[in-house]
């Protein structure tokens, strides 16, 4: 597993899509402070709570999730299109191994992407909300974005069956991106019991700071893991089935 793990690693770092997305990321982040610093002067109105949900559901929810569904979609299909997969998979103890390595990498990538959110965000909130403590609101900040980096992570795992299904072809993952987070975003939109019954809605739900009934929150949480667990599964299920 560490070996796997490892070998991804490399191959990411010798790639430029890693530095492209975590550029990509730091500009819209900069962007967005920037708006607000010198445009958007009413958002100190609204208070810094309204400002830390702008930037969750715009920058985690839609542009990263976005930026980390296509970054995925490249680790994954990029080895059927350049034909490594079929180099690559005898070395490794077995398949499960191959795409756990593949997730394991994924999901640092999406953290790091996560963190740039979270420095950019901090840095410009010192500047728009000067007031507040310092020291209280860096623990804030990281708990909300650490909590909303995983869930909008978990959100994405229907990717995976899908990128080993088309194998070397893009597109569905990109689709089922755009799908992905456009149900998210939708959630806004819902009421009631609705919002928690999808990964995807409720990843972006449980992601506010509101207070929930217990019991939606469970439903939640429940819907969110187990569908992970399942999309995971089956693609492990689809990567040995496959005539490679």
């Amino acid at each position: 597993m560490k070996n796997g793990i490892l070998v991804e690693w490399k191959k990411i770092r010798h790639r430029k899509l890693l530095k492209i997305s975590l550029i990509t990321i730091f500009l819209f982040i900069s962007l967005l402070v920037l708006k607000d610093i010198f445009i958007n002067i009413r958002v100190r109105e609204l208070g810094i709570e309204h400002w830390i949900l702008s930037i969750d559901t715009v920058l985690i929810f839609l542009i990263t999730s976005v930026i980390s569904g296509i970054f995925y979609t490249f680790m994954i299909n990029n080895e059927y299109t350049e034909r490594t997969i079929i180099n690559y998979m005898p070395a490794m103890v077995n398949r499960n191994i191959f795409i756990i390595s593949k997730v394991t990498v994924w999901l640092f990538c999406h953290l790091l992407m996560i963190l740039i959110v979270y420095l950019v965000g901090y840095i410009g909130s010192l500047v728009i909300f000067p007031t507040a403590n310092l020291f209280i609101r860096f623990c804030d900040f990281g708990i909300h974005f650490f909590k909303s980096a995983l869930l909008s992570f978990l959100s994405l795992a229907l990717l995976v069956p899908i990128s080993i299904f088309q194998r070397a072809s893009y597109i569905p993952s990109i689709v089922t991106t755009l799908g992905i987070t456009a149900a998210g975003i939708s959630a806004t939109q819902l009421t009631g019991r609705l919002p928690f019954i999808l990964p995807w809605t409720s990843a972006v739900i449980l992601s506010q700071p509101v207070v929930l009934p217990r019991n939606l929150m469970f439903l939640g949480y429940i819907v969110i893991i187990v569908s992970s667990l399942l999309f995971y599964s089956l693609g492990l299920v689809i990567i040995n089935r496959q005539d490679i």
